[in-house]
């Protein structure tokens, strides 16, 4: 039965996650059509400061319900996971009104010193009153991860993406034209819109939720030791990167401009990268973030009953499936990213961004699974350790390499902090978990499976006998994956028991 619940969790929150992320790219196009590259440039630089807000006010509290709801439910004490989800709500709501109320006081020295761009300044503002409505879902989000209860959560993250861009359409051929400040104001205007009807609407399905626990509300004894055990290592470690990523996206435009590119090259240039690019790169990896997120109370129940097995299976089974679906992917991304580019944003520098930035899509795939696991078997003082690691050598590279290297540079940088970021976790999960890594089963032969393929689909293009376009794209993609799977059932790299799983999860 757990297995069962756990993998209609994990597809209805792919699923959602696939649609809400395919929005999001075309929500992408869209806005690079409107507002341009130096607009998507400017629209990260401030997400770097809001992002930063949005860390302090939620960072840490998901986790917390998420770990605390689960033992208390597993325990038999519901009534607890009542007083737990609670007392989470009123602390967040304190961090957040705090963080918003700072943000909105000090917008202006932000966006004019910080940022060294005024035209920050407004969308600051705006962004600003929808930070106590994130932090409540974040807890409410929680809530329905303890309780595996993850078709609220994956309507809610679709219903705040659809509102999102439906107040974004409708506002920025108004505020568009008035200027780039008054562009990215609508995107902000869109964003808070969603924060606050999607906080809503996860409210009323937690109540309705919550009228299911038996019981009265228990106070947890220690509670907010256990609060500050569990949050403290991830609050601090998310402040921190955040707090340096604000800092590393501010060096950005300035250490591409040393090299000797204007301000709005450079900023073209970022939002090229990070806005336009990274997105596609990441657009796969909805199929194991949801994996990342369900494997939190499953280790953590796993961990608290000391099922060694259980724990050691399915860490195993996970590692494997993320390696199998990443590394094809990523082959997938450097053979026809200039097609990619051209297909959704008819831009040939996309495309080239698309396929330097290929080999990354292992390496953060794997990544998010693996901190989620992590987080479940109580590592956190560890994620705390890597990251810390991880941000402080990001910000001292883009400094020294920027000036001299520029756009390369940066990324270099990426490159650099995605291998020492996998490497650490992984490291500390094999050692935890005592799993072995099996680098030509998991690694190699995925590679070799679709890269044969890619090269002659490639080569079959440069013939000329295939036309370029859109259409024909997506299907020499679909033939890569066909091929793939069929060299891998083939040689035996897929297993029958792993077919078996795969048809288990679909019947379910």
């Amino acid at each position: 039965m757990m297995k069962k619940r756990f993998l209609f969790n994990a597809a209805v929150l792919t699923g959602t996650s696939l649609v809400a992320r395919t929005i999001g790219i075309a929500f992408r196009v869209y806005m690079s059509n409107m507002i341009g590259a130096q607009g998507i440039g400017l629209y990260q630089l401030i997400c770097a400061v809001y992002f930063f807000a949005t860390t302090f006010a939620t960072s840490g509290i998901t986790l917390i319900v998420t770990r605390l709801v689960t033992d208390s439910i597993a325990g038999g004490e519901p009534g607890k996971a009542k007083y737990v989800t609670r007392q989470c709500l009123f602390i967040s709501l304190i961090l957040s009104v705090a963080a918003a109320g700072l943000l909105f006081i000090f917008s202006d020295a932000i966006g004019t010193h910080f940022l060294n761009d005024a035209r920050t300044v407004l969308s600051l503002r705006v962004l600003a009153p929808g930070l106590p409505f994130m932090a409540v879902s974040a807890c409410f989000r929680g809530y329905f991860f303890a309780r595996r209860t993850a078709i609220k959560t994956a309507s809610e993250q679709l219903l705040e993406q659809v509102i999102e861009i439906a107040v974004f359409a409708c506002v920025v051929g108004v505020m568009a034209p008035m200027g780039l400040s008054y562009a990215c104001c609508a995107v902000a205007i869109g964003t808070t819109a969603a924060e606050i009807l999607s906080c809503g609407y996860s409210y009323v399905l937690y109540r309705l939720d919550i009228k299911r626990l038996q019981g009265k509300r228990t106070r947890v004894a220690h509670f907010f030791r256990k609060a500050l055990w569990i949050g403290i290592p991830v609050t601090l470690s998310s402040c921190l990167r955040s707090g340096l990523s604000t800092a590393e996206n501010m060096l950005i435009p300035a250490g591409l401009k040393k090299n000797g590119a204007s301000y709005e090259k450079s900023l073209s240039d970022y939002g090229l990268i990070t806005g336009m690019a990274m997105p596609v790169i990441l657009f796969p990896s909805v199929f194991l973030m949801s994996f990342s997120m369900l494997m939190i109370p499953e280790m953590s129940e796993a961990a608290a009953a000391t099922r060694k097995n259980s724990i050691h299976y399915m860490t195993q089974r996970i590692l494997r499936f993320a390696l199998l679906f990443s590394i094809p992917v990523s082959v997938i991304f450097f053979f026809f990213a200039d097609s990619l580019g051209a297909l959704l944003y008819n831009d040939t520098q996309v495309g080239a961004y698309i396929c330097m930035l290929a080999p990354l899509a292992p390496l953060l795939y794997l990544d998010s699974v693996v901190d989620g696991m992590l987080k479940g078997l109580n590592e956190q003082m560890r994620y705390l350790t890597y990251n810390i690691i991880d941000s402080v050598s990001r910000v001292v590279f883009i400094f020294i390499l920027l000036p001299i290297w520029g756009i390369r540079g940066l990324i270099a940088v990426m490159f650099f902090s995605a291998v020492l970021n996998c490497l650490l976790s992984l490291m500390r999960l094999i050692k935890v978990t005592h799993i072995q890594f099996r680098l030509f089963d998991w690694v190699i032969k995925p590679f070799v499976a679709c890269f044969l393929p890619c090269l002659a689909l490639d080569s079959l293009c440069d013939t000329g006998l295939i036309p370029a376009n859109g259409v024909w794209t997506v299907v020499l993609i679909l033939l890569a994956v066909v091929f793939y799977l069929l060299i891998m059932t083939v040689t035996g790299a897929i297993k029958k028991e792993e077919i078996h799983w795969v048809r288990t999860l679909i019947k379910k």
